[in-house]
């Protein structure tokens, strides 16, 4: 928004503002458009720079959704996104430690060639609505969609071997079969844990030539540095709180698996923090001598440098999860297939606008698929 046309808009409200109620509106649209309206940062250092200014999405405002700009409401709110229901297959595959995952197949053309894996986050699956959207989005774009699903989510576990934050032996298995089973390219995108799963993926070895693109969304680059914000005040160990009590509800479903591993489920209930969870139970179904240091080595921000494809990272300044503190832009820079935006508003996975069926991830990240 001009200069010109801010100070326009301010004279118009306070020619409207003759009343209480109407003052309080006018103010908080000031505060809309004046501090929530922004384009996203961009900071590429590569040489494709022809296809980022085809992205449209990155060079107008994003108009956040009006009554719930900020990014702790976005968060709470994209879980009651009305989710986009579309037809889809179901495949098994086994896996490493005697484990399943489940794949989701959406597809409306067979012969295409064009094929993509969406991972979800800590908790989440194949259902969760920005998943389904974004899938829903993908087969119109000409995509046949693979949707993962972590073991214990889908499928039930057969032991306590689930995943942890750096676990990218499943992941290896859903590309593999994807590459196996289907000619053409592949694109693999994650958000929130998936996205370090991606993000490590791609950066810890030698890809198949036939997967050509990634992307992470709201990536934790510093799982260390996220830790120690979790526990730094009320605010922040309320939300650790809200992850420690999903992923008990994840051990719940999969009780019999754990109980037969030895684990006294009513002593794990009493874990306030994901810190608890895992001293209490991944340290030791991993094998894991140093949490610390855990966090540190298991973190996608460690394995940027070796990404060797296009990859877009997109992430924002109001995640309650992933503070934007523990954004390294400088290594992202540093690697010139790496595209990283940063959004003003959108909170964690949330990116709500004020169009209910599109979000600014879907659009940014559709535009990426289209033109790098």
């Amino acid at each position: 928004m001009s200069i010109v046309m801010y100070e326009i808009m301010c004279r118009v409200f306070e020619v409207l503002a003759r009343n209480n109620a109407v003052r309080l509106v006018v103010l908080y649209l000031m505060f809309y458009f004046g501090r929530c309206v922004r384009k996203p940062d961009v900071f590429y250092g590569g040489k494709r720079m022809e296809s980022v200014y085809k992205m449209n999405s990155l060079h107008k405002s994003y108009y956040p959704l009006i009554f719930a700009p900020f990014g702790v409401v976005q968060t709470v709110l994209q879980l009651f996104r009305r989710p986009a229901i579309h037809p889809r297959a179901m495949v098994v595959i086994e896996a490493k430690n005697n484990g399943s995952i489940v794949l989701d197949i959406a597809e409306k053309n067979k012969e295409t060639q064009k094929n993509v894996l969406l991972v979800h986050g800590f908790n989440g699956s194949g259902d969760s609505t920005y998943m389904q959207w974004m899938s829903a989005h993908l087969v119109k774009e000409g995509y046949r969609v693979f949707c993962f699903n972590a073991r214990g989510t889908k499928s039930g576990l057969k032991n306590a071997v689930f995943f942890h934050i750096g676990w990218t032996e499943d992941l290896k298995e859903a590309v593999k079969f994807v590459l196996d089973n289907y000619s053409g390219t592949l694109e693999v995108f994650g958000f929130s844990m998936g996205a370090n799963w991606v993000t490590k993926l791609f950066g810890e070895g030698e890809l198949d030539p036939r997967v050509i693109k990634g992307g992470a969304v709201c990536l934790p680059f510093d799982f260390f540095k996220i830790g120690r914000h979790f526990l730094k005040n009320p605010y922040t160990r309320f939300f650790n709180w809200m992850l420690a009590r999903n992923f008990i509800r994840y051990m719940k479903r999969n009780r019999d698996a754990f109980k037969n591993a030895g684990y006294d489920f009513e002593t794990v209930k009493k874990c306030r923090s994901l810190q608890q969870i895992d001293m209490l139970v991944t340290k030791k179904i991993f094998g894991i001598d140093d949490v610390d240091h855990y966090y540190e080595n298991e973190s996608g921000g460690k394995y940027i440098h070796g990404i060797s494809v296009p990859f877009i990272i997109l992430n924002t300044y109001d995640d309650p999860v992933v503070p934007a503190f523990s954004i390294d832009k400088d290594v992202c820079i540093k690697n010139e297939n790496i595209l990283l935006v940063v959004t003003h508003k959108g909170g964690h996975l949330g990116f709500l606008s004020n169009t209910p069926s599109r979000t600014l991830a879907e659009d940014i990240l559709i535009d990426f698929m289209r033109h790098f």
